[in-house]
């Protein structure tokens, strides 16, 4: 696992989290696309200062067919080596009032890559805060996954995330919902392995309606 999972990153539907941008979250969620919405991300990774040789450009999309399924297309490393990845999530429990939701999902499945498996959890707290747990496995290496969102504003989300990998990342990010479907988001990801740089994260999300 080179880089926190932006792979994945939904926008959060549904009465219990339809208030919350949680593609903005670095960790899979349990959150749901509305059926037969598409979400479109580009994403430039890297250091705080990006250039051609320091960064990485990714184009995410992801599909929600049904209201438990979601699947996706993930380009990597775009003008460089054009990693084609696939992944996809299916919800098992839905949200209640005093239950959360519960997905499991795969990701980076393709060439080069080792698929990643992981369960999540995701669960509303008194209408401001939303927190997300779970675990993940990638070959011999498992991890814990936390990330919380904070509402700070009409518009305005505090996000912080963390996976225990000994690659993995403690992220601390702003978004910001540009307008009903828009989302602009930037993260700072300090990694678990102290030799490694930082990394910071600029996203920007749509979502469709196809129907």
């Amino acid at each position: 696992m080179s880089r926190l999972w932006v792979v994945i990153l939904v926008f959060g539907a549904g009465s219990a989290a339809s208030a919350f941008p949680t593609s903005c979250n670095l960790i899979p969620t349990a959150d749901m696309l509305e059926v037969g919405s598409v979400r479109a991300e580009l994403e430039r990774d890297g250091a705080l200062r990006f250039s051609r040789t320091q960064g990485e450009g990714l184009l995410l999309l992801q599909y929600a067919p049904t209201s438990r399924l979601e699947a996706g297309i993930d380009l990597y490393s775009i003008g460089n080596d054009d990693s084609l990845l696939f992944n996809a999530k299916w919800l098992l429990v839905t949200e209640e009032r005093r239950r959360p939701a519960v997905a499991v999902g795969i990701l980076e499945i393709g060439a080069q890559y080792s698929p990643t498996s992981y369960i999540v959890g995701a669960k509303d707290f008194g209408g401001r805060t939303r927190v997300h747990a779970g675990a993940a496995a990638c070959r011999d290496a498992k991890a814990l996954l936390l990330g919380v969102e904070f509402e700070v504003g009409r518009k305005d989300y505090l996000l912080v995330d963390w996976a225990s990998w000994p690659s993995g990342y403690l992220s601390l990010g702003v978004c910001r919902q540009m307008s009903e479907d828009t989302q602009l988001s930037l993260a700072y990801a300090w990694p678990n392995d102290r030799a490694e740089p930082g990394m910071a994260i600029v996203n920007l999300s749509r979502t469709f309606a196809l129907h």
